[in-house]
């Protein structure tokens, strides 16, 4: 019953992300294009009104943070999921399929940034990156706690939420930028799991 719960959940997550990215490959036509406007200028007003000076370049390093972390750890001896060459694929593949969409989006969809410096907005490639590196930290990690998800997806939310407060990144950007870096490491996970089967993992008992 769990499992059919979380198909159908992974499913709808899946439609939902469509959805949004086919409302603005229509340009601003139809009636949810005009709610996902409308929420994203009520979110950037609340930043003019309440941080209009924010501005802070954090973001751009907290984005690598999970995976520099990984990298870390691996490399200090600490014991993950998979072996170097199976983890080092799975990272390639990862970067690859998110830089490949992201950027074909970005180039497809031309939407204007809140601060009117280019069309490139969306999807946030920074929050694509945080969400791709948490969800790499926690495929070789996450058997080791409720913690690993904890500090890996808390850097990728801030790294999100600064785009927003740096008004770089409308709502929407965001949003999605965070759903495609874990949808396309899910796909980076299963292509790997194809193309190793059992060998590179590590098991723990």
């Amino acid at each position: 019953m769990i499992r059919k719960i979380k198909t159908v959940a992974i499913i709808t997550f899946y439609i939902a992300v469509l959805l949004v990215i086919a409302v603005y490959l229509q340009n601003g036509n139809g009636a949810f294009s005009h709610f996902f406007e409308n929420a994203n200028l009520y979110i950037r007003n609340l930043r003019n009104v309440h941080t209009p000076a924010f501005h802070q370049t954090y973001d751009n390093y907290l984005q690598l943070f999970p995976l520099i972390l990984l990298l870390g750890l691996k490399l200090g001896g600490i014991r993950g999921s998979f072996g170097w060459k199976r983890l080092l694929t799975f990272i390639v593949l990862a970067i690859i399929l998110t830089q490949l969409v992201v950027n074909g989006l970005k180039l497809t969809t031309g939407v204007l940034r809140p601060d009117a410096t280019n069309y490139f907005s969306f999807p946030s490639g920074h929050t694509a990156a945080a969400f791709m590196a948490a969800t790499l930290f926690y495929k070789e990690y996450g058997f080791k706690g409720y913690w690993v998800g904890l500090v890996a997806y808390a850097a990728a939310i801030v790294t999100g939420f600064t785009r927003i407060l740096n008004n770089r990144h409308w709502l929407f950007d965001v949003i999605i930028g965070a759903a495609l870096g874990i949808l396309l490491t899910n796909l980076a996970f299963r292509l790997v799991q194809l193309i190793f089967k059992d060998r590179g993992l590590i098991l723990h008992k």
